[in-house]
């Protein structure tokens, strides 16, 4: 189609901006998300993608968000405003808000999610978008966040969002890898940036002192499944296959190794459960 500009960022399709509009791909998967979507639009949620249609090409047609995007990149790293506690608690919040907005949400058993085909919603499970990372995230000039890509979107326990956005936004990985990409200084300390962005995640999104309980093992359950998920897909994706070859898999894997050796330290576990806002960083002695 002429006039199509591609869009960066994608690691597994190919997406392109017409106008004012953007075109995806679409898979088994799209009817469930865009039910989702439509949804979110009637409840008055603004913080997801509006769906326009499907385009003669056989694409999902969304409309354009403009606004400042999360990109992680050593050569452009992420910009100043997503390193900060501020932007994890608009994060939470809008993990939160994207939550409360599924009231009332009514799924068609005959339409599949791309990762979980038979899965329904059921007491205490919410459709979770499973990859609200920086580079899926928009802030729009007026301070709002929308997060793109919901192909991964599915049934499961509110937690897992949370847990994801802990490993992605804080992040909760091991160093020095993501240094360059999250726009560390030289000097920086690390431990105090992760304590004060969890700190702002968490405040944004008020979990139940149950959560707060369960969110360390979320957070690894959430590294160990993506890695699983990567080697899965690779077997009848070149895109995914590619993303295996490039380390993915295994960096989630390193990542949940380090945060096994963590997150039972003092530092962590005083601000996981506790509601009193950041803690003053604690010797592990």
């Amino acid at each position: 189609m002429a006039g199509e500009d591609a869009l960066s960022g994608g690691n597994t399709s190919i997406v392109v901006r017409v106008g004012d509009t953007v075109r995806r791909p679409i898979g088994h998967w799209t009817p469930a998300v865009h039910r989702l979507l439509n949804h979110l639009a009637r409840a008055g949620f603004t913080g997801a993608p509006t769906v326009l249609g499907i385009d003669g090409d056989g694409r999902e047609i969304l409309a354009y968000v403009e606004g400042e995007v999360g990109t992680l990149d050593a050569t452009n790293p992420l910009a100043p405003w997503f390193r900060t506690p501020q932007a994890c608690r608009a994060v939470g919040a809008w993990i939160r808000n994207f939550q409360d907005a599924q009231a009332g949400l009514v799924l068609d058993p005959a339409e599949p999610w791309r990762r979980a085909p038979g899965a329904t919603l059921a007491p205490g499970r919410v459709i979770v978008h499973h990859d609200v990372s920086p580079y899926n995230t928009v802030r729009r000039s007026d301070g709002s966040l929308v997060v793109l890509d919901f192909d991964f979107a599915r049934p499961g326990d509110p937690i897992e969002d949370l847990a994801w956005a802990a490993w992605r936004w804080v992040p909760l990985m091991a160093g020095p890898g993501w240094h360059g990409e999250y726009g560390v200084a030289p000097a920086e300390d690390i431990e105090q940036r992760q304590h004060a962005n969890l700190a702002g995640l968490l405040a944004g999104y008020d979990p139940s002192p149950e959560q707060r309980r369960a969110l360390a093992d979320a957070i690894h359950e959430e590294m160990v499944r993506h890695a699983a998920d990567l080697e899965d897909m690779a077997g009848s994706d070149a895109a995914f296959a590619d993303l295996v070859e490039r380390g993915y898999a295994r960096a989630a894997r390193t990542d949940a190794a380090w945060w096994q050796s963590q997150r039972l330290l003092p530092r962590w576990r005083t601000l996981l459960e506790s509601r009193l806002g950041t803690p003053a960083l604690n010797s592990d002695e």
